[in-house]
């Protein structure tokens, strides 16, 4: 099902228009359907985010800082990220901590960030979830402790599957 639209006017800086007509055509899309994503980013993402004071850092300087730490150091952070924000965020978004709102904020996070590529495949009452990054080795030690810390207070620890970029794990 389509999500209902509504027909509405703006009046935009010429070079905002000329922008998103360049980057509408790059992406063979209309300037409206750039427009409407720009808008869902900001709505669904960018917007609630900024309670939490969101840095927008290039994915080069996020591996600098990764390849700078130890891998403790790196356990650490991940474990501290994973249980501050999303829970926030997922409080205030879907009003609980559940499997699905953790599964749905981490969709979110794919959607509207460049940290990872979301990919699932339910089957016999299992999801399994593989998130794909462009990090390395400690980007996966990183996300396997972030995700571990989302889904600790639930009572059901994912089981666990890394490689160099990936990590994967299974929840019932």
């Amino acid at each position: 099902m389509r999500p209902k639209t509504t027909t509405v006017s703006f009046r935009l800086d010429e070079s905002a228009l000329k922008v998103l007509q360049e980057d509408s055509r790059k992406q063979n899309v209309s300037v409206n359907t750039m427009f409407n994503q720009l808008l869902l980013t900001y709505a669904n993402y960018d917007r609630p985010m900024k309670r939490f004071h969101m840095l927008k850092l290039p994915a080069s300087s996020f591996m600098h800082l990764l390849q700078a730490a130890t891998d403790e150091a790196i356990v650490e952070a991940g474990n501290s990220a994973g249980k501050d924000v999303p829970k926030t965020y997922i409080r205030a978004k879907w009003g609980e901590l559940t499997v699905d709102t953790a599964l749905d904020y981490l969709r979110t996070t794919a959607d509207y960030t460049n940290l990872f590529e979301f990919s699932e495949v339910v089957r016999g009452g299992k999801v399994n979830v593989t998130l794909s990054h462009d990090f390395g080795p400690k980007g996966s030690l990183f996300l396997q402790r972030y995700v571990q810390a989302i889904f600790e207070p639930l009572g059901r620890p994912p089981r666990f599957l890394q490689d160099e970029n990936a990590v994967s794990f299974e929840i019932q």
